[in-house]
């Protein structure tokens, strides 16, 4: 049997824990076990904090998630947005950072595999995942309207395969969505994040996409399916596969009545089967203003 014939299941899973909202608390233990309730093969993570205190010892939430998970495990860490480099007062965390003593505060996204990490050129050879941007203020104000957006690109060491990771988190808007929408915003978002998504199928089309490399593309979009960033960007020029969550609950964030967190693969042919959930729990409601989606997902 050819390798292009081996079937391999992959248990994906990408959430979103608020890092940028909440403290170490309570919450974060919850994010951790709702984490190992799925115990994830590969698993996509935005807004995880770190922390630097007084006396130079780091605290890190992927630490936490990452001991809570079974057996060995590697993870790579991604910085989005750090108190040396973005301080601004109108962000309440890094203001209460500041008056804490903490020599650095981070946010940004993680990405976790229970397989090592190989060279994205070189996918049989040990390497080290990449932070991307794929956008960058001129000036942060402290909002989220300016801040720094980026994708992780990994390839994960599981042969024959090898598969891509792409893990992401895309640009929301002050006043995009809620009760105190304000009239354009919405398409000003939409039309942010469809340049992000563009960028980055520049990035990937040579490289892997006309190579036909297996690639799992998952994180927080900030955009329903119905949107043209997913709907005519990832999946029709992109030519993703999207893999649709089934049963209760129908949605990923309270305030938006269908998911805004995905997960894809490509090609669509080399995907023979999948089940997708949003994961709900009173765990999860707690951890998180966002509900994890997980896929089972079969390869051929």
């Amino acid at each position: 049997m050819s390798d292009d014939r081996i079937r391999q299941t992959y248990r994906l899973m990408t959430y979103n824990i608020g890092g940028g909202h909440k403290a170490f608390n309570s919450s974060r233990q919850a994010a951790a076990r709702v984490v190992a309730s799925v115990s994830p093969d590969v698993l996509a993570l935005q807004e995880v904090v770190r922390i630097q205190n007084a006396d130079g010892q780091w605290r890190d939430e992927l630490e936490t998630i990452q001991a809570s998970l079974d057996g060995p495990v590697s993870a790579f860490y991604g910085a989005t947005l750090t108190l040396r480099e973005h301080m601004h007062p109108a962000k309440q965390a890094m203001a209460h950072a500041v008056f804490h003593d903490y020599l650095d505060w981070q946010q940004g996204n993680a990405l976790v595999s229970r397989w090592p990490f190989h060279r994205l050129g070189e996918r049989t050879r040990s390497g080290t995942p990449r932070s991307v941007p794929l956008f960058q203020p001129v000036v942060y104000r402290g909002n989220r309207d300016t801040e720094p957006r980026a994708a992780i690109l990994a390839r994960i060491g599981r042969a024959p395969h090898y598969p891509l990771v792409v893990a992401l988190h895309l640009t929301t808007l002050v006043g995009e969505r809620g009760e105190h929408t304000v009239r354009g915003r919405p398409s000003e978002a939409a039309r942010i994040r469809q340049e992000q998504a563009r960028l980055l199928l520049d990035l990937l089309r040579e490289h892997a996409l006309e190579r036909g490399e297996i690639v799992f593309l998952l994180g927080d979009f900030n955009a329903t399916v119905e949107e043209e960033t997913i709907r005519s960007i990832i999946m029709e020029e992109g030519g993703f596969a999207y893999l649709q969550p089934r049963g209760e609950p129908a949605s990923t964030h309270p305030e938006v009545p269908s998911p805004i967190d995905h997960i894809f693969v490509y090609p669509q042919e080399r995907l023979a089967g999948y089940h997708c959930f949003i994961v709900e729990s009173e765990e999860a409601r707690q951890a998180s203003d966002h509900l994890p989606v997980v896929a089972e997902i079969t390869l051929r």
